[in-house]
């Protein structure tokens, strides 16, 4: 059953298609590594994929859930660093994306003040999608419960309007009766 009040899980539904054929997967936030090995253990044969995090903590979170991956077809990545300083528009990639994942704001686990910030996530997005393969798909999971979380989704939210209808399908899906603010995905494929 497809759960419709949790976006980080509604997003898996989405990603199927794309995880099918896709040569390239990056994760441009991976925190405790729960989506990096959800895309590790449902990827095509041959993949690459790619993760990047700002806190060491989230990398060696996600190093040991990937002990759980028993996937020998794949090759799999990580770095520590702002995914702006790998997505970046300015940042040379030699490598097309296919599917590119953000999972905004804080780890859970870890320092709360270290937070995914607007202008960065926006050169990451930039990057990402000057890299996007035709039919390729992105999708951010904004947190709007605090008041930095609000002020990024409400930068990624204009930036992504903003994007011309001839390239891209820029959609998105929230919960509507539940409390708290909870997290909104958004959801972008090249045409």
């Amino acid at each position: 059953m497809i759960n419709l009040n949790h976006a980080v899980q509604f997003q898996h539904n989405l990603w199927q298609e794309a995880l099918a054929k896709a040569h390239c997967i990056v994760d441009a936030t991976v925190g405790n590594g729960h989506d990096f090995l959800y895309l590790a253990n449902h990827c095509a044969p041959h993949a690459s994929l790619f993760g990047f995090d700002i806190q060491l903590a989230a990398i060696k979170a996600t190093q040991e859930r990937m002990k759980e991956c028993s996937r020998r077809d794949i090759s799999w990545q990580l770095s520590l660093g702002d995914h702006a300083d790998f997505l970046g528009p300015d940042t040379p990639l030699d490598y097309p994306i296919d599917l590119a994942v953000f999972n905004l704001g804080y780890l859970p686990s870890g320092d709360h003040s270290l937070m995914t910030k607007a202008d960065t996530t926006i050169r990451a997005l930039q990057g990402a999608l000057s890299h996007l393969t035709p039919q390729g798909m992105i999708t951010v999971v904004a947190y709007p419960g605090t008041p930095e979380g609000a002020a990024e989704e409400a930068a990624v939210l204009e930036y992504i309007t903003g994007l011309p209808q001839r390239d891209y399908d820029v959609s998105t899906w929230r919960p509507l009766n539940q409390r708290n603010q909870p997290p909104t995905l958004y959801i972008l494929r090249g045409r």
